[in-house]
């Protein structure tokens, strides 16, 4: 601002009867641009006195380093900054001028630069700060330097207009950080004048020019020549130059005015006197909170723990909203995060189907772009897409959907990235549906229609997409109380009866697509077995809480979106394709039927014993529902389905009852010896109907065998408050051929089946990993690898009891502390003679207790190894078959079970992140093959500190022969092997655990939205196979070099030894 103005306003301001316009700069939301014009030497003859003499050029060369030392219209220029003065800290990115070439002897730039920060944001200290820079050596050095201020202080107003700025060159750190906050000399009507001709504003008249040019030429050598004598050498606070710069000129002034921001409504911890100004608080109040440069006092009646409103968050946190799940597990729907309007145009135009379907049809990606799709594709289903990824999979879905049978190798290796055949990895473009899908915009009524009636029908079918991607369908990415519920957050009615019209719109279209997925995934499940469903069927049976069952009436009828769309009825029920077709499964299939059962019987206890975690009571009509087809089915066909599962339940009843017994007979400190008595009294009495069954039926821990009775000298009570029980049953090995030729007076032949019965501890954690690593063995050995696992049977018969199998096992604790060449019998057992010889011929080799202990139990080394000389072994390439070395003393057998069975649980255990890992819960079986037991701990969960991620004690290592015999190589490579396989089937078990998030498993529990994390980042996706390897590695090194866990392991036998 011009003197002029400044002294019109103060002249109004002192007058009564004057009034003048002026502006407040909170108001002004214009960013801050300023002209630079010209640099301009203070005097004349000072530059030219500071420029090096020719002599001192041919002494010193390095001055030619500095162009301004040589010329006084050396080439410069300038960076502008924005500065707080309260604490002369930058508020902005420093803005340059463009290079310019210096012509007629004057260092004019003429540039306009414009700041990223605007008027209504700087407070009345704040300053632009000038830097004058030079290139020295290809790197810019300071030339000189200068500020001016933004605001005049002496009444509040921003600058504006013509000003200069003093550039100083020596002292700069003292001469600069004074800012001149007064009234600066103004540019005079001769300056203004010539800049204005320079910059053409003024017309050129030949012959007025030159009169007028060779005057002021006349004019200003004269003023510098009487200022240059005038000045005196001692004078430091001359600047050396001047900087010609032009401020925006406003019509009106503007007063510096702070902006008060006013808090939202959804802050609940303000009052609305808060608020206004003109109601201040008691100024006895306590310390206070500055929000927005508005200084709030707080009273001492409010609550200490204040918020700070930020409006970005606000929108985020809106759009983003809270979710209920049908367990009110809370979930994020990340399908359609609202876009803002500039996306949301972007979207509309990237996907007008009108424009660009047509041209979609033949677009193939170039095979650096393929090579990013497929990336995209193998993507885990639990990460989102971003908007890029979603554009790209949408403009190639024509591509993709073509050849949807077609599989493509990926490689994702250093050495040659994209299409390769070595060392690669399959990406079926199969996964490319479920991708597509969560690609779409569900809002978008065009892209939802050319989906789901264009793309779908024409180039998909059930048979082109993977069992896992049909999960994926069924699971949490495709839940319809998710895409419902986000209907209320978009919606943009105005009046609550066209919200409710919109919403009911939106639902009845969203509802029809989703149940169509739905059909469609349970026709791909329709396509396989019995064996093969129920590797999945604890997941389907949590997939029964995302059914919705509600018809377009029951839509026209809802008064409560979306909640009162969830409750099942007996009529609504038969609508749901999953429960239609998982109920005629089971209903055919005995085993299917024998665990759909006890699975659903479980889950509705959960929800009876837990009213808040569920709004529906699904699980208890289907319950119904399948007992009803169940007992038409077995009377029509004449089958005794029906007749078992009473005899299941009666069964499950009888030990229930039993246990309380035992527990209100006995007391808890009682002698276990005690417990164990009146057990086989009981067992053994014929009136409890427990010695022989009336009726033989399929044991519902294993429905392959058959039951009718017990052996009660070969039950007992292990020890433990819960009192469990071993219960030794008799079983029939040859009941169904008994069964079919009773003619012919064929006998049973008996067999054992020891189980444990317990109560007080729920099993459904230990039963989901004894789940998964049954699908993982099932996935090994479709890749003919063989790694003689023992997922022990286990099944929840309630949310706090369940059976268990009871293997033949050693804990590792007790194999390591026995001595099995002093217990065993030399006159009896002529192995003792060859275990002694060679425990004492292989020095070379760690003997432990494992090695002793598998030595032991190996059966005629000479005959075994010659009958597996005709064994095929696995068929495995030429470069992964492996074979153990037999020179310890053990049968091949043996100690190929040991060697294979160790890489498979130290794989799995890893990937699952199993904890509570102790020589007590590691078993090992006669047969060699190493086991673990006891999974109360998982993903990563640990009651132990600085737990290791995989336990593989140097024990067992010393079992296998130890660290330089060739097994452990083997061991290695089975690792390797195992690990690689499993992940390139990530996605199903990823997709299996997103299915469990809603169920009631104690360590999914406890961190819902990171559990299918934690094991997707023990897949290590993100690195290629060789990389994966060389981190699998890594891992066995540090695990058996670990000390901690020695010690650890140390420390729990010592407290096992005193508890005993």
């Amino acid at each position: 601002m011009t003197s002029n103005k400044s002294h019109a306003l103060d002249e109004a301001v002192k007058t009564s009867t004057s009034t003048v316009s002026f502006g407040l700069t909170k108001d002004l939301n214009i960013p801050i641009a300023i002209n630079i014009y010209n640099l301009v030497p203070s005097s004349y003859s000072w530059a030219y006195k500071h420029l090096v003499t020719p002599s001192e050029k041919y002494k010193d060369p390095a001055v030619f380093q500095r162009l301004s030392n040589i010329y006084i219209n050396s080439d410069l220029f300038i960076r502008v900054q924005v500065v707080d003065g309260a604490s002369n800290n930058p508020l902005t990115y420093p803005v340059q001028t463009p290079y310019q070439a210096f012509v007629g002897n004057r260092r004019q730039w003429n540039a306009h630069l414009k700041l990223p920060i605007c008027f209504n944001q700087v407070g009345i200290d704040s300053y632009l700060r000038f830097e004058i820079l030079e290139i020295k050596n290809t790197a810019p050095v300071l030339f000189g330097a200068g500020c001016v201020s933004l605001f005049n202080k002496t009444n509040s107003t921003l600058r504006s207009g013509r000003l200069t700025v003093a550039i100083y060159t020596d002292d700069l750190s003292a001469k600069c950080s004074q800012v001149e906050y007064g009234d600066i000399i103004e540019t005079n009507e001769l300056e203004d004048a010539i800049t204005k001709y320079g910059n053409g504003e003024v017309p050129k008249v030949a012959w007025l020019d030159k009169i007028s040019l060779s005057y002021i030429e006349e004019e200003k050598a004269s003023k510098s020549s009487e200022k240059y004598s005038s000045v005196s050498e001692e004078n430091e606070n001359e600047s050396s130059y001047k900087l010609y710069v032009e401020f925006p000129r406003l019509d009106i002034p503007y007063v510096y005015s702070e902006a008060l921001f006013s808090l939202s409504s959804s802050v609940p911890h303000f009052s609305n006197r808060i608020l206004r100004q003109q109601n201040p608080l008691n100024e006895q109040s306590g310390t206070s909170v500055v929000i927005n440069s508005v200084d709030i006092r707080q009273s001492k009646d409010f609550d200490s723990a204040y918020k700070v409103y930020d409006p970005d968050y606000q929108g985020i946190k809106h759009n983003n909203s809270i979710i209920q799940g049908p367990n009110n597990r809370t979930q994020n729907n990340n399908l359609n995060n609202p876009l803002d309007p500039i996306e949301r145009k972007y979207h509309k135009l990237e996907r007008n189907i009108n424009n660009n379907s047509i041209f979609d049809k033949d677009l193939k990606p170039p095979p650096q772009l393929r090579d990013e799709l497929l990336k995209i594709l193998s993507k885990p289903s639990d990460i989102p897409l971003n908007d890029i990824e979603k554009n790209l999979i949408w403009k190639f879905r024509y591509y993709f959907s073509k050849n949807n049978a077609v599989s493509f190798t990926y490689s994702n290796n250093e050495s040659g990235r994209g299409i390769s055949s070595g060392n690669s990895i399959a990406k079926n473009s199969k996964s490319f549906l479920t991708k597509f899908l969560r690609s779409i915009n569900w809002e978008n009524d065009f892209e939802l229609d050319h989906a789901f009636n264009e793309i779908i029908p024409n180039y998909w079918s059930v048979d082109k997409i993977e069992i896992g991607d049909s999960l994926e369908l069924l699971g949490n990415n495709f839940n319809p109380f998710s895409l419902i519920s986000s209907l209320r957050v978009n919606s943009g009615s105005t009046t609550p009866n066209d919200q409710k019209s919109n919403e009911i719109s939106k639902l009845k279209r969203i509802l029809k697509y989703v149940t169509f997925l739905r059909k469609f995934a349970v026709k791909r499940l329709q396509l396989a077995n019995d064996e093969e469903l129920l590797l999945y069927l604890l997941q389907l049976v949590q997939a029964l809480k995302f059914e919705i069952y509600a018809t377009e009436d029951d839509i026209n009828k809802i008064t409560n979106l979306p909640l009162n769309i969830t409750i099942p009825t007996e009529d609504n029920l038969e609508d749901s394709a999953l429960v239609t077709f998982l109920i005629g499964r089971a209903v055919e299939s005995e085993k299917l039927g024998n665990f759909f059962y006890w699975f659903m019987k479980v889950e509705n206890e959960d929800q009876i014993n837990n009213p808040g975690r569920s709004q529906t009571k699904i699980y208890s009509l289907i319950l119904n529902r399948y007992i009803n087809k169940l007992r038409k089915f077995s009377q029509i066909n004449k089958t005794p389905s029906y007749n078992y599962l009473k005899s299941q339940i009666w069964f499950i009843k009888k030990l229930t009852s039993l246990v309380e017994l035992i527990r209100t007979t006995f007391k808890k400190n009682e002698a276990t010896a005690r417990k164990a008595q009146y057990l086989e009294e009981y067992l053994a009495n014929p009136s409890n109907e427990m010695l022989n069954f009336s009726q033989p039926f399929p044991l519902s821990l294993d429905p392959s065998v058959i039951v009718c009775g017990c052996y009660p000298k070969e039950s007992s009570v292990f020890k433990s408050s819960l009192a469990p029980l071993k219960i030794t049953l008799k079983t029939i090995e040859n009941y169904g051929q008994v069964k079919d030729s009773f003619i012919s007076g064929s006998k049973n032949k008996y067999g054992k089946y020891p189980l444990m019965f317990k109560i007080g501890d729920d099993l459904r954690q230990d039963q989901l990993v004894i789940q998964i690593i049954n699908l993982m063995d099932r996935l090994l050995k479709n890749e003919n690898l063989d790694l003689r696992l023992t997922p022990y049977k286990i099944l929840a018969t309630s949310p706090v009891a369940g059976l268990i199998q009871f293997v033949p096992n050693e804990t590792l604790d007790a194999v390591l502390s026995n001595s099995y060449l002093e217990a065993a019998n030399p006159t009896t057992d002529n192995r003792v003679a060859q275990l002694t010889a060679y425990s004492n011929s292989a020095s070379n080799v760690p003997t432990n207790g494992i090695l002793n202990y598998l030595r032991l139990h190996s059966s005629d080394w000479t005959g075994d190894r010659k009958a597996n000389q005709g064994t095929k072994s696995d068929a495995l390439p030429m470069s992964q078959q492996h074979a153990v070395t037999t020179d310890l003393g053990v049968s091949p057998t043996i100690i190929d079970n040991y060697v294979r069975s160790c890489a498979g649980y130290c794989v799995i255990t890893y990937l699952l992140g199993v904890g509570d890992r102790h020589l007590d819960n590691l078993l090992l079986s006669p047969n060699g093959k190493f086991w673990h037991a006891d999974f109360g701990y998982i993903l990563g969960h640990d009651p132990k500190p600085f737990p290791p991620l995989m336990k593989l004690p140097i024990q067992v290592i010393d079992g296998m022969g130890g660290l330089n015999h060739e097994n452990y190589n083997v061991f290695k490579n089975y690792c390797f092997i195992t690990y690689t396989t499993l992940r390139k089937s990530s996605n199903l078990i990823l997709n299996l655990f997103q299915l469990m998030l809603d169920a009631n498993i104690p360590d999914i529990q406890m961190d819902p939205q990171r559990a299918v994390e934690k094991v997707q980042e023990k897949f290590c996706l993100e690195m290629t196979e060789e990389e994966a390897i060389l981190h699998f590695q890594n891992l066995i090194n540090d695990s058996v070099n670990a000390f901690l866990p020695v010690v650890i392991d140390r420390l729990h036998s010592l407290a096992q030894y005193w508890r005993a």
